[in-house]
């Protein structure tokens, strides 16, 4: 028996809630926050791990890893039409060429190709994903708030913690079907790297660029998950090539990079 992929979120994110307050109490002494600001911490909570982690894990679990990686790239494409819309800053109409872009290529991506046209279920895991990509958009964009208030390192860790609370009863019937025999070497392995590296480390540099560069800049380097992902579930998994995917991969990267384009340089 393995972890379903709800289980294996909610035990990943538990293992790094409680590594990463260990990390805060030793690092900075006081690792609490005023109850004032329990509510917005629980609202990102809500968005980046009890809507976004379930969300994300259960569409990979129905879908492609390919397809998921570039759904996921829309997230950015997210944070810069909030911008616009609360009017934070100029956005030109190439910014709004570009958001159009993404999601024309995401449309492509989802589109039944005819090698998996009988396949509802990759089409309902490339909703899900694409609806978790907003989700992490809006984590991006309303968590700067909290790191120009606390530190990345206790604003990922009590976004996590608070985020379990809604995880739990979503991810609860998969997780109540544990068993000893679940975890061999290789799942340990799995749940170390997604504990340590993939949680610990990468949310404490993204909330870091979170402070430092702005929600905008900082969600523009997701476009790199694709790539990666592409590459790797190509070379590791044996995902099928197709001129669609190919196609989306194309116009969600042109609309990323035209979405991001500062004014001052049109």
């Amino acid at each position: 028996m393995t972890l379903g992929p709800l289980a294996f979120a909610f035990l990943r994110f538990a293992l790094s809630g409680v590594l990463m307050f260990i990390v805060l109490l030793v690092v900075e002494k006081n690792p609490w926050i005023p109850w004032r600001d329990v509510p917005y911490f629980f609202f990102l909570g809500v968005l980046g791990f009890g809507a976004y982690q379930p969300l994300w894990s259960y569409g990979l679990k129905l879908s492609l890893a390919s397809h998921s990686a570039l759904i996921l790239s829309v997230s950015p494409v997210v944070v810069s039409l909030i911008t616009f819309l609360r009017k934070e800053e100029w956005v030109r109409g190439v910014n709004l060429i570009g958001v159009f872009l993404s999601f024309l290529g995401v449309v492509f991506l989802v589109f039944p190709k005819d090698e998996f046209r009988l396949s509802s279920s990759i089409f309902l895991g490339d909703s899900l994903t694409l609806i978790g990509a907003v989700c992490w958009g809006l984590y991006s964009y309303f968590g700067k708030k909290v790191v120009l208030k606390y530190s990345p390192l206790k604003s990922g860790t009590w976004s996590i913690l608070l985020g379990l609370v809604t995880m739990f009863p979503i991810c609860f019937r998969d997780f109540s079907r544990i068993g000893g025999n679940s975890f061999r070497i290789t799942l340990i392995m799995v749940l170390l790297y997604g504990t340590v590296l993939s949680s610990l480390v990468s949310y404490l540099i993204w909330m870091k660029g979170l402070k430092e560069i702005g929600a905008a800049r900082t969600s523009s380097y997701q476009y790199l998950t694709q790539v990666v992902g592409v590459i790797g579930a190509w070379v590791i998994f044996r995902e099928p090539l197709h001129w669609q995917l190919f196609l989306g991969m194309f116009l969600v990267s042109l609309g990323l990079w035209l979405s991001q384009r500062r004014p001052s340089l049109l």
